[in-house]
Order: structure tokens, then sequence, then C-alpha cells
């Protein structure tokens, strides 16, 4: 192992335990052998980091690298950052077979989808299931095994990991405090009927002391399901508790948000305001505006739907033809899952339809890039837009659109938001769409193209107040407060 990635574990004890699929620190072999350490793109990732990296304690997750084994102890633990370790990160080493029935089949292709409204693509298989739960039942052992201290608070993320709560009861009792947070949309009870194993997730879900989701319709869409799946179940929708198998849970909705000041210093820097202008001469010539998007390959995000809806524009206004330039950013996504495969074919093949139909030699209408741009990069696209296009069918979140909020100094760009994602429950000051309606998405932009300068300021300027106001060390220090509370029983 090279002496630079040699690092102890901590010494430092903390009362939290991370847990999640993903894992903040990737190890990779390089051509020559060696070995390099990234961090994976994702808000997750982004989200929980300064959590440890400020207060220690241990992260347990899945090693995807394929170096990682080769940098961690005999126990799948290695000390990170590299240079200042502050926290010990458990790795769970995970069989092909694992991966697949876990990650691909029983979350990526039955709860992603159901969650998410998108039944077409919803499937289950009970095989998946099963193995589903045998390794959140693995990183259920990880997690206590990760305790410092016997009082030491496990906080779980995301839907990868529902049934982990249930196996910290079965493995150890009552004591461990164990909370989670739902990063993705809870669905409706008769949505959630879909779900053959529907009564099962739910119950080990309530395995957790605090479970907390993005917002309040998603708070009360679990409530009602907890009514649904488990009549006997107490469920108090005012005080927002669940009292089940002599236990009490406490669910809550806490928005999570992005890191502005962070966001802000990078898209200030010098080189990114002069690449931002580079994109613009680029793009637009000497005049015109800028529409962004930038999603994941993901059927959910409705890319296609949104270049229909560019298409419609150029249709119905001929006027915006080599005036204004779509920039989609789509990184690919989840390439061992057929429908993401399919949908990067389908895109491309849309975007160069609408080049070779309304282009001319010097104007390229819509300009899609499908790989994944580096946080310089991506501030320099925020700052570069005149109008940021969020059209996903279904967002938990949608941190793209805090993202440019937070991006957008001295500008007034315009943020066309769907009325389907978290962040439109957040925000005060998007154009608010129905993705599903072509033709408003398309008037909706037009309109935020002729938007005003005046009523630009006075939009984005609440947008950014609010962005200021909660942002995701208040998101951190929130729901650790709220721990805090239930722990002392007040």
């Amino acid at each position: 192992m090279p002496p630079a990635l040699r690092a102890r574990r901590p010494a430092r004890r903390s009362p939290i335990v991370l847990v999640s699929n993903r894992e903040p620190f990737e190890h990779q072999f390089g051509p020559d052998g060696s070995i390099a350490i990234s961090r994976p793109a994702g808000g997750l990732v982004s989200a929980l980091l300064p959590v440890l990296e400020r207060h220690g304690g241990a992260w347990v997750a899945w090693g995807s690298g394929d170096a990682d084994f080769a940098v961690t102890d005999a126990d799948g633990v290695v000390a990170l950052p590299p240079a200042h370790p502050t926290f010990a990160l458990h790795r769970l080493r995970l069989s092909a077979a694992e991966i697949h029935g876990y990650y691909t089949e029983m979350a990526n292709r039955a709860l992603w989808p159901l969650c998410h409204y998108q039944f077409q693509h919803f499937g289950f298989d009970q095989s998946g299931w099963r193995t589903y739960r045998r390794v959140n039942a693995r990183f259920a052992q990880a997690a206590l095994a990760a305790r410092r201290t016997p009082d030491a608070a496990i906080w779980v993320h995301d839907y990868h990991l529902a049934s982990v709560a249930g196996h910290i009861r079965h493995l150890a009792g009552p004591r461990p405090f164990v909370h989670q947070f739902w990063h993705i949309p809870w669905p409706a009870p008769d949505v959630l009927r879909a779900l053959p194993v529907a009564r099962t997730l739910v119950e080990d879900l309530l395995g957790n002391d605090l479970l907390v989701f993005q917002t309040p319709r998603h708070r009360l869409n679990f409530l009602a399901s907890v009514a649904d799946q488990l009549p006997r179940a107490r469920v108090d929708l005012d005080r927002g508790l669940v009292r089940h198998a002599r236990r009490t849970t406490t669910v809550r909705a806490v928005p999570i948000s992005v890191d502005v000041a962070a966001l802000e210093r990078r898209a200030s820097r010098p080189d990114v305001v002069a690449e931002a202008r580079r994109i613009r001469r680029r793009l637009l010539g000497r005049r015109g505006q800028l529409i962004l998007g930038v999603d994941r390959v993901d059927y959910t995000k409705g890319i296609r739907r949104r270049f229909d809806a560019f298409t419609r524009l150029l249709e119905l206004h001929p006027e915006l033809r080599g005036k204004v330039t779509f920039l989609q950013v789509a990184p690919p996504s989840r390439p061992g899952i057929a429908a993401y495969r399919a949908l990067q074919g389908e895109l491309q093949a849309e975007a160069d339809k609408v080049n070779s139909r309304f282009g001319t030699p010097s104007w390229r209408p819509l300009e899609l890039r499908m790989e994944h741009f580096d946080p310089r990069a991506l501030a320099a696209c925020y700052l570069a837009a005149d109008v940021c296009l969020v059209s996903s069918l279904q967002d938990g979140m949608n941190l793209v659109a805090k993202e440019f909020i937070a991006s957008q100094h001295g500008h007034a760009g315009v943020l066309v938001l769907s009325e389907f994602t978290g962040a439109a429950e957040d925000l005060d000051g998007a154009v608010l769409i129905n993705p599903y309606d072509i033709g408003s998405t398309a008037e909706a932009v037009v309109a935020a193209l002729a938007m005003g300068i005046g009523e630009r300021r006075v939009r984005m300027a609440a947008m950014r107040r609010q962005v200021k106001a909660h942002t995701i060390h208040h998101w951190t220090a929130t729901i650790l407060r709220e721990v805090a509370r239930l722990r002392r029983g007040t």
C-alpha cells in the first residue's frame, strides 16, 4: 500500500455513525498501477462530508472503487481524508450478485421508479427483495460495529437502506438511537400499494427513532402509508408521531439545501467568471440568451419533455431562432440499467433532430453535453445562464435549482421550475411549470426570456435570501438538534 494512503484510524470519538450506499471517497487503480482518490459526484456526499470532517466519527458505505480494499485494514476500514483524517470509513465489499439484487433490482428498478410515480419503469422481483434485505442487514451490522461508544447515534440515508433500522432493532434492541433521512419523494398510499412488500418496508422504517423527509407533503404521504399498511398503528398526524410495536417514531420534514457560501466563492473566482463569458461567446456569439439544464441522464428528470418544449418554442416563436441557445449538461447515470442506456440514445437522437431542423451554419440551437462536469465548469454554466430550466417529473428536492440561485451573484437569471420538485415547495420567485404540459412549459420559458431586468432581480433576490437562510449547514444543524431533543426526552 502506498505510504501516503496508509492513514491511521482517527482516535477521536464522535456520537455520529453515517450510513449510506455511496461512499464519500473512492480509490481507483490507474493504468500504471498507482492509486488515485476521488470524491464521487452527488448531493448526498456533498451534504454529509462536512459533518464528519468537522465532528469526526464513522461512515459506513459500499466500497465501489476497484482499489478501495487495497488501502483499508483487514476490517475494511480506512481513515479519511488522507492528509488530515477526521473519520473512519468502513467499507462493505459487495458481490456482483449482491449489487445486482440490492442496488440494480430492488433500489433502482423497484423503489426509485415507484417513489417517482414512473410506473412504466417499475419492476419487482422477490429475489431482489431478499438480497436487498440481506445487504441491509450487513449495513446494520457494520453500523453497530462502527460505533465507538454505546450511545453513538446512527444516521441512515435514503432508499437503498430502508431496512437498516429494522435490522438494527433485531440485532441490538431499542437502545441505539437510529434516525434516517429519505432523500427522494415518498409516494401516496395508493401508489405504495403496488409494492408487494410495502408493509415490511414501512415496518422496517419504523425502526427509526426519527424519520425525516424533504417536504411536508412527503411526510404526510408516509404517515398516511403507515395508517394504510398498519391499521393497528397509532398515527398522530398533527404531532408527526407513530406508535407501533411498542415503539414511537417521530416523523419530520426538513428540506435539504446546498453550501451557499462555497458556491458563491466558486462562482466569484476570476477564472470561473472568464469561463462563463467564453461559454456565452461560444454558444451565443454577440447576442442572445442562454437556457441551461443540468441533470443526470434519468427518466425522472423530464429531459426528453424538456427537449419537446424547446422544439415547440422554436416552432411557435420563429423570432427567437438564432437568439436563444439551450445547453443541456447530462452526465450518464446507472449504465447497468437498460432504461438509462436507452434514454441516452433517445436524447442524442432528439438533439440531433432539433439541430438538423432549426440550426444554421452560425447557430446550433441545442448543445447536449453527456459528460461529467467538474464543480468549476458547472459554476461557469450557472453563471453564464439567463434561464435555468428544471422540469423534473418528480423530485425529492432538486439541488440544481438551489445551486443555480447560489451561483447567480450579481446576475438576474430566471429559474423555471417544475411544481413536482421539493424545491418548488421551498422557494418563492421561480416560474412554476407542469412538465407534462409541453405547450405551457414552452410559453413559460418564453416568458422567462422576455422578463424585464427589474422583475428578474426581485425574483432572484427573494430566492437568494431563502437559500442563504436555509443552507446545508442549517439542514444538518436542524436534524441534529432534533436528535438531541429526542434523546433528552423533551
